[in-house]
C-alpha cells in the first residue's frame, strides 16, 4: 500500500457519509479499524478500498442494525441475513404501529374520528355516503402467483398491483403499511404520511432483495367534509374510475410511458391499452427512496360509482364489456363479473377490482 491509496479520516468521512466521531467509535469495536496511524500524530488513515464497505455500514446502522451484527455480516455476507434484518423490522414497525392504534381506539369517541370496521353501511361522508362496497381479486389463468393486494377498511380503499420477483411482498408491505399509518394519523397529512412510509417500506424490502422490484398504489380516502372531503392518491397506472349516469371515466393517471404519451395527446387511451411500453412505468412505490405521487380531491356525488382496480382488469377486455359489468345493480356481482370479464378475455395479469356505491 502506498500513499495514493490512503485517504484521510477526514476525506475519508466526507466519501463515506460517516462523521470522524462514528468512524472512531466504529474501530474501538473492530470495525472499521484504519489502515495506519500516525505514530508521532496519532492521526488515523483508512483505505481507498474500505469505501466501500464503510458505506455498507452507513447503510446498515441508518437501519438501526445493532455494530456487532454488522460486524458478522461483513465477515460473512449473506442474503439469508438481509432478509432477517428487514423481516425483523416489518415486525417491530407492525408492533409500534399496534400499539398506536389501540391508545387511539381507547380515546373516547369525539377524539377518534374514523370509525373501525371493514364494510361501512350509510356512512355519512359529506354530502355522500358509502351504501356498500365489495371486492374482488384472482390469480388469472396464466400468472402464477397474485401479485395483488386490497384494503377495504371503513373510510380507506385501497389496491397495490406488485411487479418483479418480489412483487407480491411489496404489494403486501404496501397495504398493510398504509392500513398501519393510517390507524396512526387518520387524517390527509397521516395519509399522505402513510404513503411515503409505504414507499420507504417497499423500497427496503427491495434494496434488501437485491431485485427490480416494486407495487404501484391508487386509493381513496372518502373523508368528511371537515376533514377536507373525499381525496384520492395514485401513483403507477392501477386506474380508478367513476361510474355515472351510465359511463365510466378514468380519474387518475397512468404514470407509464404510455400514459405520458396519452397526457400529451400523442394517442388515446384505447392505443395505449396495447402500446409496446405500457408496462414501462414512470412512478411506482419502492423504485426510489422518495415518491411523487398524485394527490387530489375527488368529485363524486350521491350515486356515483367507484371502481379502484389493478391494470390486469384492461388488459385485454373490450371497454363495453368492461363498463357493462361495472354496471351491474349489485356491487358484489359487478366485482365478481369484472374479475370474470378479465379471465374470458385471456386473463393475462392478476386483476383486483373494489367497487364503492355511494349514496
Amino acid at each position: 500500500m502506498n500513499e495514493q491509496d490512503l485517504l484521510s479520516i477526514g476525506e475519508f468521512a466526507a466519501r463515506t457519509g460517516l462523521s470522524a466521531k462514528m468512524l472512531r467509535s466504529y474501530a474501538a469495536s473492530g470495525l472499521l479499524v484504519p489502515a495506519a496511524v500516525d505514530a508521532l500524530t496519532g492521526y488515523r488513515y483508512y483505505a481507498r478500498a474500505q469505501v466501500a464497505e464503510a458505506r455498507t455500514v452507513a447503510l446498515l446502522r441508518g437501519a438501526q442494525i445493532p455494530v456487532a451484527e454488522i460486524a458478522e455480516f461483513l465477515h460473512r455476507p449473506t442474503e439469508q441475513q438481509l432478509t432477517a434484518w428487514c423481516e425483523a423490522l416489518d415486525d417491530e414497525y407492525a408492533r409500534r404501529c399496534e400499539a398506536l392504534g389501540v391508545v387511539r381506539r381507547s380515546l373516547p369517541a369525539h377524539a377518534s374520528p374514523v370509525a373501525g370496521g371493514r364494510w361501512t353501511d350509510e356512512r355519512t361522508i359529506g354530502m355522500v355516503s358509502v351504501l356498500r362496497a365489495a371486492t374482488a381479486t384472482d390469480q388469472g389463468p396464466v400468472r402464477a402467483t397474485n401479485q395483488d393486494s386490497l384494503l377495504a377498511d371503513g373510510i380507506l380503499y385501497a389496491v397495490a398491483d406488485g411487479f418483479g420477483p418480489e412483487g407480491d411482498h411489496a404489494s403486501r408491505i404496501a397495504v398493510e403499511t398504509l392500513a398501519a399509518g393510517f390507524t396512526a394519523a387518520p387524517d390527509r397529512d397521516g395519509l399522505i404520511g402513510a404513503v411515503q412510509q409505504a414507499n420507504e417500506r417497499v423500497f427496503a424490502h427491495v434494496d434488501a432483495s437485491g431485485t427490480s422490484s416494486g407495487a404501484t398504489l391508487t386509493l381513496v380516502a372518502l373523508f368528511d367534509d371537515e376533514q377536507g372531503g373525499p381525496l384520492a392518491v395514485n401513483i403507477g397506472d392501477s386506474p380508478l374510475n367513476r361510474i355515472r349516469d351510465g359511463g365510466m371515466s378514468q380519474l387518475t393517471n397512468d404514470h407509464s410511458v404510455s400514459g405520458e404519451l396519452v397526457r400529451v395527446g400523442e394517442i388515446t387511451r384505447e392505443e395505449a391499452r396495447f402500446h409496446p411500453h405500457r408496462h414501462l412505468l414512470t412512478r411506482a412505490l419502492g423504485i426510489g427512496p422518495v415518491i411523487r405521487p398524485d394527490v387530489f380531491d375527488l368529485d363524486c356525488r350521491p350515486g356515483d360509482r367507484l371502481l379502484i382496480s389493478s391494470d390486469g382488469l384492461f388488459a385485454g377486455a373490450d371497454d363495453a364489456d368492461i363498463v357493462a359489468a361495472a354496471t351491474e345493480a349489485e356491487p358484489e356481482v359487478a366485482a365478481q363479473r369484472l374479475v370474470q370479464v378479465a379471465n374470458e378475455a385471456g386473463g393475462s395479469d392478476n386483476t383486483t377490482v373494489i367497487v364503492i356505491d355511494l349514496g
